[in-house]
Order: C-alpha cells, then sequence, then structure tokens
C-alpha cells in the first residue's frame, strides 16, 4: 500500500481528522501510526501541555506501594533507580530533582532505596497543589515541593532528572542554562526527539497526534546543538540509547531536512 504521508500530515495539520468521530480517528492511527506532524510554529503555545493528574489514582499508588512495596506507574526510563545505585552509594547523602514527575510512587521508591537522598521535584503548580495535599495527608516530611522556578537555582543537585519533558518546556533554553548552572554531577534527559538535520536548524515544533482528541505541541531538537549545550559547559556524554518503552514511528519526517529521527535517553556527566 502506498501511503502520502505529506497529506496524512496536512489532514493532521489542519484539525481535519481529529474532527471526525474517535473510533475513526483511532482506526486511522492504528493503521497508519502517525504519532506527530511537522508544523509552521515558531513557538510553543502559553498553556500547552494537558494536566492529566488524577488525585484519586495518587492515593491508589501510595496504597499499592504499602503492600507490595514496587513502583507501579509509567515511566519512560523504567531502570532509573537502578542507573541511581550505579552512581551513588545507598547510604550517601545527595540531592535528586525531579523536573516535570508526576505520579508519587517514585518518590516513595527513591526514599525506601536512599534513605539519605533529598528528593526535589518540580512540576506545574496545579499538579504541585495536589502534591502538597497528598504530603500533608501522609506526613511526607522530606518531600520537598518547588513551587518556583526561580527557586530551582538556590540549591545545587547531584542528580537532575527530566522525564519525557524537555520537550514541552517553552523556554527550554533558559532552563537548560539554569539547570547547568546548579547541577554538581548528572543531568538526565529520557524520552527526547532529536534530528540530524543537514541545515543547522535548532529545533521544529511539531503537533502530536497519536492520543486525539486531545493534541498539543513539542519540540523536536537538532542533535549536535542541544548537546552542544552541556559539552561546552563541562559535561560530557556518560551513555546515550535509544528509548525502548514506544516504538514511535517517524516515516511521515521523510524530506531532505532530516537525515534521521530518534527517540533517545541521554546523561550527561560533568567533567
Amino acid at each position: 500500500m502506498i501511503i502520502n504521508f505529506n497529506l496524512l500530515n496536512i489532514l493532521y495539520s489542519k484539525n481535519i481528522i481529529e474532527k471526525l468521530p474517535k473510533i475513526i480517528t483511532r482506526k486511522i492511527h492504528k493503521i497508519f501510526k502517525i504519532y506527530f506532524v511537522p508544523t509552521k510554529k515558531e513557538v510553543l503555545p502559553n498553556s500547552n501541555y494537558p494536566v492529566f493528574f488524577d488525585y484519586t489514582y495518587q492515593k491508589k499508588l501510595i496504597n499499592d506501594f504499602k503492600i507490595n512495596q514496587n513502583l507501579n506507574s509509567f515511566m519512560t526510563y523504567p531502570n532509573l533507580l537502578n542507573l541511581l545505585h550505579t552512581l551513588f552509594k545507598k547510604d550517601k547523602e545527595f540531592n535528586f530533582l525531579d523536573f516535570g514527575r508526576e505520579n508519587i510512587d517514585f518518590y516513595l521508591k527513591f526514599h525506601s532505596e536512599f534513605p539519605k537522598g533529598n528528593y526535589f521535584i518540580f512540576n506545574q503548580k496545579s499538579i504541585l497543589d495536589k502534591l502538597k495535599l497528598l504530603k500533608i495527608e501522609n506526613n511526607f516530611t522530606n518531600l520537598n515541593i518547588i513551587y518556583d522556578e526561580k527557586k530551582l537555582t538556590e540549591k545545587q543537585y547531584d542528580f537532575i532528572n527530566l522525564g519525557s519533558v524537555i520537550q514541552y518546556v517553552k523556554n527550554y533554553e533558559n532552563l537548560i542554562s539554569e539547570l547547568i548552572s546548579v547541577s554538581r554531577k548528572y543531568i538526565f534527559f529520557s524520552g527526547t526527539h532529536f534530528y540530524d538535520s543537514v541545515n543547522n536548524k535548532k529545533n521544529i515544533i511539531v503537533k502530536q497526534v497519536n492520543i486525539l482528541p486531545i493534541t498539543f505541541y513539542l519540540y523536536f531538537f537538532d542533535k549536535k546543538i542541544f548537546y552542544s549545550n552541556f559539552l561546552k559547559n563541562g559535561f560530557k556524554i556518560n551513555f546515550e540509547k535509544k528509548n525502548l518503552t514506544d516504538n514511535i514511528n517517524y516515516k511521515n519526517f521523510k524530506n531532505n531536512f532530516f537525515s534521521s529521527i530518534n527517540y533517545i535517553d541521554i546523561l550527561f556527566e560533568k567533567n
């Protein structure tokens, strides 16, 4: 079957497909497996990323953890705790910043395995408000919630985790500069889209369409330019690998602009 990806990109970008009945949009995705389509946008919308935080679900995660002591929510890098164990001793005190985390059970698991670790979390205010309620209800005294992005720079962090989140941050370059300034050692990006371009365009904005009727926008990054932010500031690449939590189809992006696109996990380490 010959697939006209250009036509599909147009139909998605002009909001035509998402106006169809949900059963049809799901069938289209099942057949063509399109996750993202290119756009001509230059900046992300101000209110872009939808909040799916379910307070009842978070309480269930807490109860489930009390029973099985396991992580029960989805993670874009399921081996994060194993990675931390290769970098930090269990009885070591260190600062861990979780930028964009939503589910509470990682905090619980983190403290069960690193009792002297200091856990900090930053996210959208609406999510943090509910996390604060959970903190009060359950006496999570060592759950450190950071409400104001400006206060991120008040501490130094040994490990900064950004799980599939940097691509949704409108002013991501400013954020990266801030995180570099407060990083003692490691900055980790998981589930992030990088391309090798032929014209050194630092990013493009795409529309996510695999969960219609919900849509939002995000960045794909030029790999060389994105990495240079860290390499020129005294970091090296500890490891880089393909993210295996999803097999994303990029076939509708085939053109002269890209030589490749990949869904990547990358750990930067300060020299």
